[in-house]
């Protein structure tokens, strides 16, 4: 039926001007939330029972990778370093378009199952024009909302057996295959699935380099340009922020992501640009990339949003990262009275606060504020409900403060995307998961098998010389960091240049 009603829930709208309700009905005409308030009486819809619910906005993850779902959890004890040396120099490079689609597949399952209804997939898997449409395809399978964010990291091949500048190289062929992806599959930019840019690292590098990959994303018409930056020690020093709004290509199309190193004055540059910042507080806090830089760009004024990042290494919950996000802030807070003696009165980072962060915040982070985020008339039905009868939620005395702090996934009763029901009584909707599981598994089981024969030595030892993880590295990554931003210096590999360096650096001595 194409009317929907949703009966007799606790709704919780994220709408500042409609406010929240203990008991009301929510009208879906279509893909539109069409009217709520208490007690609609209406003929020839589908009757959707959420007493004993609260229904709410999906959630809005803006940040994640979702190819790496065959790699669930193996970060556990794993640092960037780690990351950087496993995952994206050796793993990713025994990735085929079947893989491709599996992870991301599975990924986007996975989200939906946990409430998700909007993702922005920062997806750097883009070896060739079918691992290309294998990651789009699965996008557009599942039936959720998003940003696919083309890749422009050009990974390793499997036969490479040493690592040259030409990973930090986009070739012309990708970018070939950037604009025939915007050409066959987003043809048009008002659809569920939208196309965006992910570019390569280029904090660390000569500006032009950053250029040429904003000029692409903004020919391609790209909603989003998603960036990593500000990665505590790693980016000290690279002054990307400050360097983009010189260049005068800071816009509100950026999505920084992670930013723990970032400014007072790169966040004001940010907010004043209208961009946004988006934390994804579980792998900054575990992999050294800072405390979560939210809360400041919050108070800066600046938009922003949460992500998942990577369930290689975490859960793909949005209940995780808010609650992190939102007790480390408390927790930093509190630890500045107490160096000073004192003991907190007041708490004033709120539930609601967080809770926003991960949907209309989100939602205005990725430039869909208008269409998603809150359960007002006129926006896209993409909404979910959450069970209150739970173990682990009864009583509900608060029902804000219970999603916030209490819920969970199995909680996750139906997901509902643009009025189209992908989850509900906690199942997802034709779906065979065994058949899925099982093609998922043999997958990992190959690429984790094809990466331990190829041994990770090669990378490591880059590695080594980029991360500042001794004194002298930290000198040496400051000092080739710099070097590396000069443009007549960009192409030679960083190995090269470090040998360099620290060859100068002895004669001197």
């Amino acid at each position: 039926m194409q009317r929907k009603l949703i009966k007799n829930g606790q709704v919780l709208t994220m709408d500042s001007k409609l406010g929240d309700f203990g008991n009301a009905d929510i009208l879906i005409e279509n893909d539109t939330i069409s009217e709520v308030r208490p007690e609609l009486n209406v003929n020839d819809a589908q009757i959707i029972d959420a007493r004993g619910k609260i229904v709410m906005p999906g959630f809005v993850d803006c940040h994640r990778h979702m190819w790496q779902t065959q790699l669930r959890a193996i970060t556990a004890d794993w640092s960037l370093f780690d990351y950087s040396v496993r995952i994206r120099s050796v793993y990713s490079s025994f990735y085929e378009p079947e893989d491709v689609y599996l992870g991301c597949y599975a990924g986007f399952l996975e989200a939906i199952n946990a409430g998700t209804t909007t993702i922005v997939d920062h997806c750097h898997i883009m070896k060739s024009p079918d691992h290309s449409d294998a990651a789009v395809k699965a996008f557009k399978d599942t039936g959720i909302r998003g940003i696919f964010c083309f890749g422009l990291f050009n990974n390793p091949k499997a036969e490479d057996r040493e690592i040259t500048s030409s990973i930090v190289e986009s070739p012309q062929s990708m970018i070939d295959d950037a604009r025939r992806v915007r050409k066959e599959h987003f043809s048009s930019s008002d659809s569920l699935v939208n196309m965006g840019m992910a570019m390569t690292e280029t904090e660390w590098f000569p500006m032009h380099y950053t250029r040429w990959q904003v000029d692409l994303a903004r020919e391609l018409d790209a909603c989003r340009i998603s960036s990593h930056v500000g990665m505590a020690a790693l980016s000290q020093r690279t002054w990307f922020i400050d360097r983009l709004h010189k260049a005068g290509i800071l816009g509100p199309d950026f999505l920084f992501i992670h930013g723990s190193g970032l400014s007072d004055r790169d966040l004001k540059l940010i907010a004043d640009a209208g961009a946004a910042v988006i934390s994804t507080p579980e792998t900054e806090l575990q992999m050294g990339m800072g405390f979560p830089v939210l809360p400041r760009a919050m108070d800066a004024g600046a938009k922003g949003g949460l992500g998942i990042d990577i369930v290689s290494n975490n859960s793909a919950d949005m209940f995780t990262q808010l609650r992190l996000c939102l007790q480390v802030q408390r927790a930093l807070e509190n630890d500045r009275l107490e160096k000073r003696g004192q003991a907190p009165k007041i708490i004033h980072r709120t539930v609601r606060d967080f809770i926003e962060a991960a949907t209309i915040g989100g939602a205005r982070a990725i430039g869909l504020e208008s269409k998603i985020g809150s359960i007002t008339p006129g926006k896209a039905a993409d909404l979910i409900l959450i069970r209150t009868d739970t173990v682990n939620m009864v009583p509900v005395n608060d029902f804000i403060a219970s999603v916030a702090l209490c819920a969970n996934v199995g909680d996750i009763d139906t997901v509902m995307v643009a009025g189209k029901i992908l989850k509900i009584n906690c199942q997802l909707c034709n779906v065979d998961w065994s058949a899925i599981s099982h093609r998922l598994q043999v997958s990992s089981d190959r690429i984790r098998k094809r990466g331990a024969q190829k041994g990770f030595d090669t990378p490591k030892k880059l590695m080594e010389m980029i991360f500042p993880i001794t004194t002298k590295s930290a000198r040496e990554a400051r000092i080739a960091g710099a070097v590396m931003r000069v443009p007549l210096l960009r192409e030679p590999m960083l190995r090269i240049v470090l040998k360099q360096i620290e060859a100068k650096t002895n004669r001197k001595k």
